[in-house]
């Protein structure tokens, strides 16, 4: 029973430590940088922008009051030219005096008010685009950081590795020097190599630890040393592309429609409502001398000729800007499709690498094994051992930075392509 607690409590605490490593993937980590980009702020500001303007430009159908007062001197009135028997008619006074009111009521206005709102929505949506564009520059950032620390972490399994083969060397050559068949010398290669390797493991060690703060600042999360940062699986891509720019392309398009709709707009005859009424000296009719209340109401057609003289070239002037981004367009997709095939040959080429990688390890471990075996039987010295386990040292990290590069081009054409 006793045997069984001894047995049990070591597998709980096991359990526990487990448990408490904190384990972490790509994918959560693309979500953190991107939820705390300080950048990504900006999208509830533009929104709000374009909230406050769409609702300023449909205040344009409310009517428009203005409240004016006047006081004016002139230095003649207008008078009879003649005299009525019987009747005296005063002449008008050369001050005057008159407040009221100005009330203009937009009854059609050419389709002003809802281009410029559509242009205002569409405006923000581009730079929300934008925005998005930033972001997916981000995803390639995060990637370069993550699959750093997993090389780094890799590195440091392999130097263990290489650490304990060194070490079993150091034991075959240190019952060797015992009973005096090699020389102090070859046991101090053995050991001078084992400090060099703690040495890269240091340096190792502290890329990974700057690595991880630097993720940790762009998720603004703390990762610890003990953080799992878990090894992402390969991708099957579907070959589509959702890169932002393709929206933001079609968006900035439809703005410049939107624009040439909005010139069309300005030119188009305006139809509005009018009242004016207030009090005065005189009124409206001229031929009282005293304060009194006027008022006149009625439609106004207005039709802005001096539009038409630069419309051609504002319309043409939008037709060019339309070309010039489809050329952006048609550019981009080119370096985008370079960018594709370019990454295809290099997946291509690492896959073959890898194959030839894993042959080359099983036979430096092979030539590796024997070589320990001469050691311990005195044929062979610690210097050609020391270059059999560097050898295969080198063919495993060169299968590991092989894989690493694997992953790390097929997420960033995830990240070109977005899909």
């Amino acid at each position: 029973m006793k045997t069984l607690k001894y047995l049990i409590l070591p597998a709980f605490l096991l359990h526990l430590s487990l448990n408490a490593q904190e384990s972490v993937t790509l994918e959560e980590v693309q979500e953190l940088a991107k939820n705390n980009y300080p950048l990504i702020k900006r999208n509830a500001l533009l929104e709000k922008t374009r909230d406050y303007t769409v609702e300023n430009v449909s205040k344009g159908w409310l009517p428009q009051i203005s409240v004016v007062g006047q006081a004016t001197y002139q230095n003649e009135v207008t008078q009879l030219p003649f005299s009525l028997p019987n009747s005296l008619v005063e002449p008008l006074s050369k001050d005057q005096y008159k407040v009221y009111a100005d009330i203009q009521q937009t009854v059609y206005d050419g389709g002003m008010i809802s281009d410029q709102k559509k242009l205002a929505k569409i405006q923000s949506e581009t730079e929300i685009q934008k925005n998005q564009v930033e972001l997916d520059k981000l995803e390639e950032r995060i990637n370069q950081i993550y699959f750093g620390i997993l090389q780094s972490q890799e590195q440091l399994q392999q130097t263990e590795i290489t650490k304990n083969d060194i070490e079993n060397g150091l034991k075959k050559a240190s019952a060797q020097l015992e009973y005096g068949t090699i020389f102090r010398s070859q046991v101090d290669v053995l050991k001078a190599q084992l400090i060099g390797l703690e040495q890269r493991q240091i340096e190792i060690q502290s890329l990974r630890k700057n690595l991880i703060e630097t993720l940790s600042l762009f998720t603004k999360k703390d990762f610890s040393e003990n953080t799992v940062f878990e090894t992402p699986a390969k991708l099957l891509f579907t070959g589509e592309n959702n890169r932002s720019e393709l929206k933001l392309f079609t968006l900035q398009q439809q703005m410049l429609e939107t624009q040439k709709s909005l010139v069309e707009s300005k030119n188009l005859p305006k139809l509005g409502a009018f009242f004016q009424g207030g009090y005065g000296k005189p009124g409206f009719n001229m031929l009282i001398n005293e304060f009194d209340i006027f008022y006149i109401g009625g439609l106004r057609l207005q039709f802005p000729i001096s539009g038409l003289y630069t419309k051609k070239n504002d319309l043409a002037l939008l037709n060019t800007q339309q070309q010039d981004l489809e050329i952006q367009k048609e550019n981009f997709l080119f370096n985008q499709n370079f960018s594709t095939i370019r990454n295809n040959e290099e997946l291509d080429k690492l896959q073959k690498l890898i194959q030839k990688d894993e042959e080359l390890i099983a036979l430096r471990q092979s030539i590796k094994n024997a070589s320990l075996a001469q050691l311990e039987n005195g044929v062979l010295n610690t210097s050609d051992y020391l270059r059999e386990v560097n050898a295969e040292e080198q063919a495993r990290i060169q299968k590991m930075t092989h894989e690493i590069q694997f992953l790390l081009t097929q997420y960033n054409q995830k990240a070109q392509l977005n899909n």
